[in-house]
């Protein structure tokens, strides 16, 4: 007799593992699943939303996640944006404007600036030389003195400003020697 074909056990092979999901853009880290909003028998729809423009968004600092977003991102993609150059970071300044003055104006103003402080800073020395300054004067030879630097600074820059501070100062300061006597 011829004994039977022997048998061979044959094993199945596994399926192939399923192909990987797709990477996602940059934007979107992990699945996130977001589910509906719940919806009650009682909503009623509002009126139709308007459209509205959109504003221009601005660089936002680096938090958590958008630094984990960085990550994520190829390197080419960080090398296709250019650096923001010192000059884009910063708005250009913005010249003041100021009177055109001629050169007989400015010293007119220049002497009239002097003239105002100096008269101002004597009626001031003569109020700190009283002793018994009540509070209100106290605050009027401050402000005197406040008039008489902004005067100073001013004058660098702008006169018009500056003769109107020291004309202030040398008012202030006049009043206040007239309410010692």
């Amino acid at each position: 007799m011829i004994p039977p074909p022997a048998a061979t056990q044959t094993t199945a092979k596994p399926p192939p593992p399923p192909p990987p999901p797709p990477e996602l853009p940059p934007s979107q880290s992990g699945t996130v699943v977001t589910p509906p909003p719940a919806v009650s028998e009682t909503t009623v729809p509002g009126p139709p939303k308007k459209k509205r423009k959109l504003a221009k968004k601005t660089p936002k600092t680096d938090t958590p996640a958008t630094q984990s977003v960085e990550a994520q991102q190829p390197a080419s993609a960080a090398a296709q944006t250019p650096p923001a150059s010192p000059q884009e970071a910063q708005p250009a300044a913005v010249p003041s404007l100021g009177q055109m003055l001629t050169d007989d104006q400015r010293r007119d103003y220049e002497t009239h600036i002097h003239d105002a402080l100096e008269r101002a800073r004597a009626n001031l020395r003569k109020a700190r030389g009283n002793t018994k300054l009540t509070e209100a004067q106290q605050r009027m030879a401050s402000q005197v003195e406040t008039f008489v630097a902004q005067a100073e600074d001013r004058s660098k820059t702008d006169l018009v400003a500056a003769r109107s501070l020291a004309e202030r100062a040398d008012l202030l300061a006049k009043d206040l020697a007239e309410s010692l006597q």
